[in-house]
């Protein structure tokens, strides 16, 4: 029997209430000041845990942390949302600089700025993103708490969340892991809170609805200023709100007041509208459009290579005509690959049967299950559309990235479901002592846990562009040089020297792209995209292309100018 229904039965006596009352408020005290101290150690934990990873990487590893860092120094520098550099020619960059962040959202690099700012070097643009990575482990804590997980589970779902799995050595670097994963985390959390009916039941109806109006009212303020800064992170943030006007629908028949709905949903949009408004803004005004139409060209991709394709657009048109045998292939890759996906990063592989357990046991509960739609929603939003629509780039770690939003949930779940699993056993198991093998198989699966982290992160410290190389290259360069690489923001990062990425194109079109961003140098290297495979191999000269070092398997060419 819950407290609150020992003090209606004790109604109406003249001293038991008050001492009933007296003692279950103690008790709710003794909670309050127990989760307090939990949120605090398991913070430092969680900070402590990736000061580790702060001291192991010095340095961003992939383009996409490179491409942050390096707009976050521009930033700071107060050159704005410039760049100079060219990743890829979708939106037909008119040369350099150029406007930033037309195909990626500028989150990670402000956060990056903002370190920047502090600590003038890679360390103080990692600094908010350890703020970040390590108090996530926090909205895990709150995740759990909110389904009902006693207090064991409240702190191993932290622990597992504080380790990070696949996604350890990333949530440090200027990125957008740690973001989405505490925006698209926290709009999740919030839009279950704001469509969950409030509590009637109490004696003055009038007050519990006000309060239970000022409840919703601050969660879906909540998760819209959530779900504007996950868009704010990702493009594919833009679910998130989504999402919130789908929960807003179904969770119309449960209002009591239309007009109450309706002032929700205005909240909502609000909270969206004062993150995203600002960028819609600074795009309509720099690009003529509130989003860039980059990000929708990839839709036809037939190739992911023709993700860096020079002067032309990607179309409808060619994308039809690549067959639709070819479509429908490429469409059921993707989908094994974000099936492998989200059973090994968000469900840590062995960790998936106890998230299904768990996960069929809340949904039978009304409450547990209305707080789970959202995510719920969500999981399945961004496999379809990221599998039917964007395939190549899902392929390529889009739902990588994006799968980060539910990794606190999935944690959070599976752990309940080993609670769930021992108590399961332990009724057909007499000796069996359910309070401790709960405990037991919590250690031993986080140890698990662990060394997966470990074995994961094996390789993922060292950048994929090799510093020293790049060094030797700079010797070769003048100070006024352009450079063709194949991680534009690398290149620039090591040496300042302005960079734009080797087009996915024949010799002829490359050296249109080189006159148009007045490119000096072209630098290939066994990743090479294959229609420079003969120049790469010695099988085609061109009078333009001179080459001039090699090392090892980079090649450095001249680009003379066209005559």
């Amino acid at each position: 029997m819950s407290d609150s229904s020992v003090i209606e039965l004790t109604k109406g006596t003249s001293r038991e209430p008050k001492m009933v009352e007296e003692s279950t408020g103690d008790h709710y005290q003794n909670l309050a000041a127990t989760r307090r101290l939990d949120w605090l150690l398991v913070a430092l934990l969680g900070l402590a845990i990736q000061a580790i990873w702060l001291w192991l990487l010095t340095q961003p590893t992939y383009m996409d942390a490179f491409y942050y860092t390096t707009n976050g120094q521009q930033i700071a520098n107060g050159q704005g949302f410039t760049e100079m550099i060219v990743w890829q020619y979708l939106d037909n960059p008119e040369g350099l600089p150029t406007p930033s962040h037309t195909y990626w959202m500028p989150l990670p690099s402000i956060l990056a700025a903002a370190g920047y700012l502090i600590i003038d070097d890679f360390s103080g643009a990692q600094l908010i993103f350890w703020l970040l990575g390590g108090l996530l482990p926090l909205l895990a804590y709150e995740i759990s708490h909110q389904l009902g997980g006693p207090r064991w589970q409240r702190w191993v779902t932290a622990i597992f969340v504080a380790i990070g799995g696949f996604y350890a050595p990333f949530l440090i670097q200027p990125s957008t892991f740690a973001p989405f994963a505490w925006a698209g985390g926290l709009c999740l959390l919030a839009l279950g809170l704001a469509s969950v009916p409030g509590n009637h039941s109490d004696s003055n109806s009038s007050a519990a609805d006000s309060r239970n109006d000022r409840r919703h009212f601050i969660w879906w303020l909540v998760a819209g200023l959530a779900a504007g800064l996950a868009h704010l992170t990702r493009a594919d943030g833009l679910l998130l709100f989504l999402v919130g006007i789908i929960i807003w629908i179904l969770a119309m028949r449960e209002r009591h007041s239309i007009r109450n709905s309706f002032f929700w949903l205005m909240l909502f949009i609000t909270g969206y509208l004062l993150i995203m408004g600002w960028w819609f803004f600074r795009n309509w005004l720099v690009i003529g459009s509130p989003l860039s139409s980059a990000g929708t060209q990839s839709i036809f991709l037939t190739t992911y290579d023709d993700l860096f394709a020079f002067g032309r657009t990607i179309s409808f048109e060619e994308f039809i005509n690549w067959g639709w045998a070819n479509i429908l292939r490429s469409r059921l890759d993707a989908l094994w690959t974000a099936t492998q996906t989200m059973i090994a990063v968000p469900g840590l592989i062995f960790l998936v049967p106890f998230i299904i357990i768990a996960y069929l046991r809340f949904i039978r509960q009304r409450f547990t299950r209305l707080l789970l739609l959202p995510a719920t929603i969500f999981a399945l939003a961004t496999m379809i559309i990221l599998v039917v629509l964007f395939s190549f780039p899902a392929m390529r770690g889009s739902l990588f990235h994006s799968s980060i939003a539910l990794w606190p949930w999935t944690m959070a779940l599976a752990v309940a479901g080993i609670g769930y699993s021992v108590d399961w056993a332990a009724a057909r198991l007499p000796h069996w002592q359910p309070e401790r093998a709960k405990r037991l198989f919590s250690v031993l699966f986080i140890v698990i846990g662990l060394v997966l982290t470990i074995a994961v992160a094996n390789g993922k410290l060292t950048p994929l562009d090799d510093p020293e190389t790049i060094e030797a290259l700079r010797h070769d360069l003048p100070d006024s040089a352009v450079v063709m690489y194949g991680s534009p923001p690398a290149f620039y990062y090591y040496t300042g020297i302005p960079s734009v990425s080797v087009p996915n194109e024949p010799p002829e079109i490359l050296l249109e792209a080189a006159d148009q961003y007045e490119a000096t140098h072209l630098v290939l290297d066994e990743n090479h995209p294959l229609p420079l495979n003969d120049l790469y191999y010695g099988l085609l000269e061109h009078p333009r292309l001179i080459l001039e070092k090699t090392i090892g398997p980079i090649q450095l060419y001249r680009i003379l100018e066209a005559t």
